[in-house]
């Protein structure tokens, strides 16, 4: 079990994963536009995969460290990253339009309201039921009622919602599985993180560029677009998830996963700056209540632990 230092260095760098996060539905929607969606994809993946990989050979002198990976970890984390992968690419880059792109985008974040509850349920962690029943409500409206701000109101996005596009579904699906994907990799240490993940990449970008070959033909992206997706490359994809990584092996995980609903604000945001969709009074109000929601469902957990600690005391 890790102690308590190094719990907080890994849950701040959970932290920083999820402000560089925040860049990630516009900037791949800006890199999707000018690659097409499944090359962009697989441009982005297969490069922040090799960046990775090569940084872990390094670091180890060669490649001996794919013989100290757990297996098991493999064959239950890597289909689920790739699904997300596909799910949350699809959601942004198959979007008719950018507004729908950016609600698609956000519909995925209903994974730091999941991974509380993967946390209960494949962690055995045993929180007060009504503040984080409460809490995980509070926020889903806060990011719903943040979503209304890109899809014209609150009124046109519950006319949205009775018409789900694929783009929503895709979003959704993404978002189990990233919450899923996050309580795995806590089930099972990693010897070598930056490993693992760098495989997971390469199999995820590689699966895209299957999927998107007749695309490729079709690419038209000018400079701007490049140093995009050497972004997305390098920052939103290799750095942020390799420390999620090791936050998810050392970290609080209830504690980030109640923080992380604070990413469809923050994202929301940029991606108005960037895709030049206007300001709204419902992102102040759902950011509110997204904040709002994050401590309320920490409570819930911390207030158990605190009972724990009272009772063993005495």
């Amino acid at each position: 079990m890790p102690n308590e230092g190094s719990s907080r260095r890994a849950t701040s760098l959970g932290l920083v994963s999820i402000l560089i996060w925040s860049t990630t539905v516009a900037t791949s929607r800006l890199v999707m536009e000018g690659f097409g969606v499944f090359p962009g994809a697989a441009v982005v993946l297969l490069a922040a995969g090799l960046i990775l990989f090569s940084a872990t050979c390094l670091r180890y002198r060669g490649a001996g460290w794919i013989r100290r990976l757990s297996l098991p970890h493999l064959v239950r984390a890597g289909p689920v990253f790739v699904v997300y992968m596909l799910s949350m690419y699809g959601a942004v880059g198959l979007a008719r339009t950018r507004v729908e792109g950016i609600v698609g985008g956000l519909a995925n974040y209903i994974w730091p309201t999941l991974i509380l509850v993967f946390s209960v349920l494949l962690l055995r962690a045993r929180p007060r039921a009504a503040p984080l029943v409460l809490g995980s409500a509070l926020a889903l409206v806060g990011i719903g009622i943040g979503a209304s701000a890109n899809a014209g109101g609150i009124a046109q996005l519950a006319a949205a919602l009775r018409n789900p596009t694929l783009s929503l579904g895709l979003g959704l699906v993404a978002g189990v599985a990233w919450g899923l994907y996050s309580v795995l990799g806590r089930l099972r240490r990693q010897a070598v993180p930056s490993g693992a993940l760098s495989l997971f990449l390469l199999t995820a970008g590689a699966v895209m560029a299957v999927i998107g070959v007749r695309e490729w033909g079709r690419i038209d992206a000018d400079l701007a677009t490049v140093l995009v997706a050497v972004y997305m490359a390098c920052l939103p994809t290799s750095l942020a998830y390799w420390l999620w990584d090791l936050a998810m092996k050392d970290g609080d995980v209830p504690a980030l996963g109640a923080a992380s609903n604070l990413i469809p604000i923050l994202s929301a945001s940029l991606a108005i700056a960037l895709l030049g969709v206007g300001w709204r009074w419902e992102l102040i109000l759902g950011a509110g209540l997204v904040s709002l929601g994050a401590a309320v469902a920490r409570w819930a957990f911390r207030e158990r632990r605190a009972s724990r600690g009272n009772v063993e005391s005495t």
